[in-house]
């Protein structure tokens, strides 16, 4: 028998296996050797970005700190002083809602029906309070002195709805309003009415508190939506939630943390109430400082940092230091809170080809960090720019990266970027950025140094050929 052919044969295939390894191995190498690797140096500055921070009150101009946020406590009185007739430019002009607009501020809005005061007063207008035959209570506690409305009042829920539905028709495609703290209910709408000591004040069943969140859900499609606790109805709708006494450790880790985290049993209604431990990956948590005490002394600030952290904060206020003096005393902490709450994104890495030719698309990887503790919550495009040595914009990827999916930590991406056929050879550099879509314009800083003159970020450089 000739057994020469099949070792000759397995000879073949051995050394063509041996090739073929040997030609992906170089292949793989040629591909390593053409690419080019680019580090941004991290900045540790505060960066004064869209949609998180602290928020200051929107009657008044006179915060010293960094905002891009403020707030506006609308009451039913104030938005329709006669039956369907709303007096918007009252409010807008009481909000200052054009200023901010001209500054680059969003706007937080609330609906109060309810806010404890010095002096007797309501909050619902004349009309209504006849037309739901006074239903309700006047109290004087250690809240305040005001009116509760009955909440239970079929005559109220259905003002309630057309209220909500005219706001709706009026903000909800308005880019300017960045969040809806859901108010209506409760003192200062709050979700609560004073229900202890000699004349607790009855709160609603969660049948009838339901119908309240329904009206904004319906209304207010296009708006991030948020609660004063967590709710059945804001963990199956994946609404955010709201801390209105940030600061306090009884209040914030105790009480509101557990609350989500875990689940807990309503004082109020007795309902049982789901957690929603991961609320903030998709809708964001908000609220304001606690009035008992100053949380960003040296006294509070690790306690305050952590709560950040723990709650995984986006922005804080009206009640916020917003007015402490720029470069006094608490300075170095008020930084530090504000390079931890809400989302801080670094460009770590960044790598494309080191050359390429004309016509071809650029393969970019980025390592994007999320120093913050929240992601940012809105569609913003992503865009990949070539620049020429004047700094001018030869060609441009709005990539279908979605920013929202940027959690804290390490966050790895890629795209391509299409390098122009008729693009003369030479030297270029890439750019990034995270435009808002209404103006087309980069406008979140990141954590780096290297911004240019119109908000993008320098990256590596890459050698464009024929």
């Amino acid at each position: 028998m000739n057994f020469r052919r099949p070792h000759a044969l397995i000879a073949f295939i051995l050394i063509f296996g041996i090739m073929g390894e040997l030609g992906y191995k170089k292949l793989m190498a040629t591909e390593i050797v053409n690419r080019i690797s680019y580090y941004p140096a991290e900045t540790d500055q505060v960066l004064n970005n869209p949609y998180m921070g602290l928020v200051t009150d929107a009657r008044y101009n006179e915060a010293k700190q960094p905002f891009r946020l403020a707030y506006a406590n609308l009451t039913w009185a104030e938005l329709e002083p006669e039956k369907g007739k709303y007096d918007f430019d009252a409010i807008e002009n009481k909000f200052n809602f054009a200023s901010w607009k001209a500054n680059g501020v969003s706007l937080i809005l609330r609906v109060i029906l309810d806010t404890p005061s010095d002096i007797p007063h309501k909050d619902i207008p004349d009309w209504l309070y006849k037309e739901t035959s006074e239903k309700g209570v006047w109290y004087d506690t250690d809240y305040g002195k005001g009116f509760s409305p009955d909440y239970n009042d079929l005559v109220l829920i259905e003002n309630h709805e057309r209220l909500i539905r005219t706001l709706g028709n009026r903000y909800n495609n308005d880019p300017q309003i960045a969040f809806i703290a859901l108010g209506s209910v409760g003192h200062w709408g709050e979700w609560h009415t004073k229900n202890d000591g000699n004349s607790p004040i009855e709160f609603p069943k969660e049948v009838v508190t339901d119908q309240y969140v329904e009206h904004y859900l319906r209304y207010f499609k296009q708006k991030r939506l948020l609660m004063r606790r967590p709710h059945e109805i804001a963990l199956n709708n994946g609404l955010g939630l709201f801390n209105d006494t940030f600061g306090s450790h009884n209040e914030t880790i105790d009480e509101f943390l557990t609350w989500y985290t875990h689940g807990y049993k309503s004082w109020l209604t007795q309902n049982d109430q789901p957690a929603m431990p991961d609320f903030w990956k998709s809708a964001p948590s908000g609220g304001e400082f606690s009035s008992d005490g100053n949380y960003v002394n040296d006294a509070h600030i690790e306690e305050t940092l952590l709560q950040s952290k723990l709650t995984h904060v986006s922005w804080l206020g009206p009640n916020a230091p917003t007015q402490e003096p720029l470069g006094g005393r608490f300075q170095p902490n008020i930084d530090r809170l504000l390079k931890t709450i809400g989302y801080r994104f670094v460009i770590a890495k960044e790598s494309h080809e080191r050359e390429i030719r004309a016509g071809k698309s650029l393969h970019v990887k980025l390592s994007i960090i999320n120093r913050g503790v929240a992601p940012f919550y809105f569609t913003w495009p992503f865009e990949l720019s070539l620049t020429n040595a004047q700094g001018e914009v030869v060609s441009r990827n709005r990539t279908n990266l979605d920013i929202r999916e940027w959690l804290p930590g390490s966050n790895e991406v890629s795209d391509t970027l299409l390098i122009p056929t008729n693009l003369p050879p030479g030297n270029y550099t890439l750019t990034a950025s995270i435009l808002n879509p209404q103006t087309g314009k980069p406008e979140v800083d990141f954590a780096n140094d290297g911004r240019r003159n119109d908000g993008s970020y320098t990256l590596g450089a890459v050698k464009v050929t024929n």
